[in-house]
């Protein structure tokens, strides 16, 4: 039970109160509740306190007629003029749910001679011992109550104690009206409130959910637009906003601005550094002499050095420009070029490249990395194919799913493992810094994405690499 509610919650959170929209309403509508309940309740209490005090004062009137209409002789006797009681002729009717009388009290509060309006008939006394001892302790103070007539129907219920002169016990008097056409009433308005607010009230969201629809829309526009730069439509925010979002567009731009020179810059550093330890191996290669095992000694480092400094360029440049926003690159042209080009070289194997891809394929990233990365697995395919090789690309949930197969020898398992490793070679006979794969695999990794070898359909290797697409 208690798991249950913990992800009822977290539920709630995730998908209402993470959200601003989410949230707006929730409180809106709580506020509004709280607010139309409480209007509800207090223009029915009103209502019905308005209601009593119109029965009030109809009862307290009544009241007062039968007392004019009670006097007492010298013994005590009390005296009745029949010409001053109230005259409505519903007190004459039999239940009408108009009733009046008058109840002769001892001092033990015991009834001596109920004297009854004809309404009552002998349907029995509309009021309980409780309230007239109430009474009879507060002398001549009208008290009011809720009750049942003899005919089980809601009446009002005045009552007041009365001591009248030459006399040592009060006299009761009392007076009710019939409540169920006011209870009726009173039960009507609540539904009527009840229907109207609850119109009001939905109303009320509809109109906020749209005030927070398009209150909502400049941020909504801000994620279409960073959209647009993440997939290279896009260089910076564009648009009007309200004066309250227009500070963070021009932050967010500027912070767009800012990677952009900064990525700029390490791109020309890193060139400026490849020509700084290009040259100079350069030169050092070229003026080895004299001894020839020296010579070959410092051309083999010399040569390691070249490969080495050639090798981290590459990946502090694509490192550089993996980092970019908005670089995309249509996959199609690239890979038909550097098809053409393996079939030209390798004309002597009489070679096919077989080329297969969604027309929708577009990389997320720079033309230069997707020639390495598709260039080296397409380099490598050609070398160790007989004639055949294809190269297979798919978009799948933002991904391109690359797949580039030959008919060669393959590689076993544990071959795979080592090929993919910078600087291994498998077959030292091919020309070759076996740094190849090794970047392949590096490279789709700072993309996010990933690399591996397999076997392929046509016997031979099959290499399978995920990309990051571009929408």
């Amino acid at each position: 039970m208690a798991q249950g509610f913990k992800k009822c919650l977290r539920f709630i959170y995730r998908k209402v109160w993470a959200s601003i929209a989410g949230r707006l309403v929730t409180l809106t509508f709580i506020m509004s509740v709280l607010i139309v309940v409480s209007a509800t309740l207090f223009l029915g209490g009103s209502y019905r306190k308005e209601t009593e005090a119109l029965l009030n004062g109809e009862l307290e009137a009544t009241i007062q007629t039968l007392t004019n209409a009670l006097n007492s002789d010298p013994d005590g006797t009390i005296v009745l003029d029949q010409n001053l009681l109230p005259n409505d002729p519903r007190f004459q009717r039999v239940l009408s749910g108009w009733y009046y009388g008058y109840l002769d009290l001892d001092r033990d509060l015991n009834v001596q001679e109920p004297v009854l309006s004809r309404s009552i008939w002998d349907g029995g006394l509309p009021v309980d011992m409780t309230h007239i001892e109430e009474a009879y302790t507060n002398l001549g103070q009208v008290f009011y109550h809720n009750d049942l007539d003899p005919d089980d129907k809601p009446i009002r219920v005045a009552l007041r104690a009365v001591l009248l002169p030459d006399r040592e016990t009060p006299v009761a008097l009392f007076a009710a009206i019939n409540s169920e056409a006011a209870l009726s009433a009173e039960t009507a308005l609540r539904h009527r409130l009840v229907a109207v607010v609850g119109l009001m009230l939905s109303g009320m969201l509809v109109a906020i959910g749209f005030l927070i629809h398009h209150g909502l829309a400049p941020l909504r526009r801000i994620r279409e637009n960073l959209d647009a730069i993440r997939d290279g439509r896009e260089t910076r925010l564009i648009g009007e906003y309200s004066t309250e979002i227009e500070p963070l567009v021009e932050d967010m731009n500027r912070v767009l601005d800012h990677n952009q020179e900064v990525v700029d810059r390490a791109r020309t550093h890193v060139g400026n550094l490849a020509h700084a330890l290009k040259n100079p191996i350069a030169v050092l290669m070229n003026e080895t002499g004299g001894d020839e095992a020296y010579s070959a000694m410092v051309k083999q480092h010399a040569k390691a050095m070249w490969q080495n400094v050639d090798h981290y360029l590459k990946r502090a440049q694509a490192a550089a420009r993996a980092e970019v926003l908005g670089a995309r690159t249509e996959v199609e042209p690239t890979v038909e070029d550097i098809a053409i080009l393996l079939e030209r070289i390798h004309r002597d194997k009489n070679l096919a490249v077989e080329i297969d891809i969604d027309e929708d394929a577009v990389f997320k990233g720079e033309r230069q990395d997707l020639d390495d990365l598709v260039g080296n697995l397409l380099e490598n395919a050609a070398k160790w194919c007989k004639r055949r090789m294809r190269v297979t690309i798919r978009v799948k949930n933002d991904q391109l799913i690359v797949f580039v197969d030959d008919d060669g020898p393959g590689l076993k398992p544990a071959e795979r493992e080592i090929a993919v490793q910078r600087g291994q070679r498998l077959d030292e006979t091919e020309p070759g810094t076996g740094l190849g794969l090794s970047i392949v695999k590096e490279l789709a990794e700072m993309y996010g994405g990933s690399f591996a070898l397999d076997n392929s359909p046509f016997g031979g290797l099959r290499a399978h690499l995920i990309l990051p697409a571009a929408t």
